[in-house]
């Protein structure tokens, strides 16, 4: 009778149909709806006006210097006398000169006559072609030195001319390298000048900044003591090395129509205001770092279901991650619990979130 009873169970339980199981629920999922917003790049720097040509003028010739009448700080036209240098050999040099000068023109006047007279014997039959030979030849020498002699005066009054250096543009004295009485070589510097017209800002500027800065940036220059001074420039020259102490990269900036206020050597501040590209900031634990390239779950709200989308950083530090690529306004992106998704997994939304 119990085997009977067990055997009846047993065909009505393979009888019965069984019950497929419930669909897991959708997972609910935290998420951030994607703000796009410019990302502004701006600092503040100091430096101090300097004038961009800066000549370190010096004689074309040796010397002891007798006179500087420049000196530090002094405004100098162009052809005003910067210095000079004892001309007394020169002059004796001078004199040597013109006394060759005069000595090759005695020769050729002697010799000229001869060698016009000797032709006019050869064409009538009474010299010999020999004796004309030697009188041109001593023509063509002797007009060979007056030459010479005649470059060797040039070249005296030139050097007699270089004792006395001059300003070759408008400046100021902003540096001296020789005092009257000192020796000095050709080449020497004596004095720097800098052309006032020609002024620029220089700043140090450290590594992370430049890397970050646009060439073709306004910069609004300032001076330190009166801010309400100022004048735009434009970045001229960025130092392709750092500084080996400070370890910054020195930056010139044009400026355009600088006020008289900004004088050489003023301190002055730069300061840099640009809107870059748009970009979205999203929280860190939003990243998927499970393949070669960074990506997000980014939430489908109509079918409710999840896409992998390939992004690109451009900032990342500890609590958010700036995204240059990949994300668009108004996006909604899964910020926890990304690598216990899958590609089109089904999602719940916060309520808050799906409106």
């Amino acid at each position: 009778m119990l085997v009977a009873v067990c055997f009846a169970a047993t065909l009505l339980a393979a009888c019965s149909k069984e019950e497929p199981a419930p669909p897991p629920a959708p997972r609910t999922v935290r998420v951030v709806k994607v703000e796009m917003n410019p990302l502004g790049a701006g600092g503040q720097a100091s430096g101090t006006i300097q004038s961009r040509y800066n000549a370190s003028v010096g004689f074309l010739v040796s010397g002891r210097l007798i006179e500087r009448p420049a000196d530090v700080g002094g405004l100098v036209k162009k052809g005003d006398v910067l210095a000079r240098i004892d001309p007394t050999d020169y002059k004796n040099k001078l004199t040597a000169a013109q006394s060759d000068v005069n000595s090759a023109q005695s020769v050729v006047a002697q010799a000229a006559p001869q060698e016009q007279r000797l032709r006019g014997l050869l064409k009538q039959g009474f010299s010999t072609q020999a004796n004309y030979d030697v009188a041109l030849r001593n023509l063509n020498t002797a007009q060979a030195s007056l030459q010479q002699a005649q470059a060797n005066l040039r070249l005296a009054q030139d050097q007699l001319a270089y004792t006395t250096l001059k300003a070759d543009s408008d400046g100021v004295i902003t540096q001296t390298g020789a005092d009257p009485g000192q020796v000095v070589n050709a080449g020497q510097m004596i004095v720097v000048v800098s052309q006032v017209n020609a002024r620029e800002a220089v700043f140090a500027v450290g590594e992370q900044a430049v890397a970050r800065l646009p060439q073709d940036i306004v910069v609004e220059v300032s001076l330190q003591s009166d801010p309400k001074i100022t004048a735009d420039g434009y970045i001229r020259e960025i130092s392709p090395t750092a500084d080996p102490v400070t370890g910054t990269y020195t930056v010139k900036v044009a400026l355009s129509d600088p006020p008289e206020a900004m004088r050489l050597g003023a301190v002055v501040t730069g300061t840099v205001h640009t809107a870059g590209q748009d970009v979205a900031v999203i929280p860190t634990g939003a990243l998927l770092q499970t393949g070669s390239q960074p990506a997000v779950w980014v939430v489908d709200a109509a079918a409710s279901v999840v896409h992998r989308r390939p992004v690109k950083m451009l900032q990342f530090d500890a609590d958010s991650v700036t995204i240059s690529e990949g994300l668009k306004e108004g996006d909604i992106v899964v910020t926890a619990g990304v690598n216990l998704l899958s590609e089109g997994e089904k999602v719940a939304l916060p309520a808050q979130a799906a409106q």
